[in-house]
C-alpha cells in the first residue's frame, strides 16, 4: 500500500512540475484591446478573438493622408502589423461580396444584413448606402483584414464588421465632413 501511495505522489509531482514548466514558457496577451478603430466603436470581444493571443504592446493608428473620403487604420502588436481597416467612399452599385473577391480574392464569402456585409475568417467588407437629396449616389465601403500572427475567425469577423458598421451608421457617415 505504501508503494502505491509513493508512486501516486511521485506521479502527481511529476505532472505538476511539468505543467508549471509549460505554463511559465507560455506568452500571454499583455496589451489592451482598443475600443475603437478609425474613430468608430468596435465590439472588443470580437476584436480580441482576431488579434494575436500573445503580445505586449498594441498600437492602433490612423494612417497619414486619411481624409473624409479615404481612411486607413493599422493595428500592430509588438511592432508587427496584424490588422488593417480601410474605409472609403465609392460609387454606388458594387456589392460587398464583389469587393471581397476583387480586393482580396476571397471567392465564397458568407453574407449578412441583406448582402451589405460579406465576410470570411480573415476578412470582411460592409457597405453603407448614401443617397443624397441632390441625387448623389455613393456608398461607404469598410474592409477589415487580419494578417499573421493575428487569428482568422469567421464568427469574430462577422461580429466585428457588423458591430463596426452599426456604430458607423450612428455617426451619420454619409454627411460630408463628419
Amino acid at each position: 500500500m505504501t508503494y502505491k501511495v509513493r508512486f501516486a505522489v511521485l506521479v502527481a509531482i511529476t505532472v505538476a512540475s511539468g505543467a508549471v514548466g509549460c505554463s511559465s514558457n507560455e506568452q500571454k496577451q499583455e496589451y489592451t484591446v482598443p475600443k475603437s478603430l478609425c474613430g468608430v466603436s468596435v465590439p472588443t470581444d470580437a476584436l480580441s478573438h482576431l488579434l494575436p493571443a500573445s503580445g505586449k504592446k498594441l498600437t492602433a493608428d490612423e494612417a497619414e493622408g486619411s481624409s473624409d473620403d479615404v481612411q486607413l487604420c493599422k493595428v500592430t502588436v509588438d511592432d508587427v502589423m496584424v490588422l488593417t481597416l480601410s474605409r472609403e467612399r465609392i460609387d454606388a452599385g458594387d456589392s460587398a461580396q464583389h469587393i471581397l473577391l476583387s480586393q482580396l480574392s476571397i471567392a465564397r464569402p458568407k453574407s449578412a444584413q441583406d448582402g451589405s456585409i460579406a465576410y470570411a475568417d480573415q476578412a470582411a467588407v460592409s457597405l453603407v448606402k448614401c443617397r443624397g437629396a441632390g441625387g448623389e449616389k455613393e456608398d461607404i465601403s469598410t474592409l477589415v483584414k487580419v494578417l499573421k500572427p493575428a487569428r482568422p475567425n469567421e464568427s469574430a469577423m462577422k461580429s466585428l464588421i457588423s458591430g463596426y458598421t452599426a456604430a458607423l451608421n450612428k455617426q451619420g457617415p454619409c454627411k460630408r465632413g463628419s
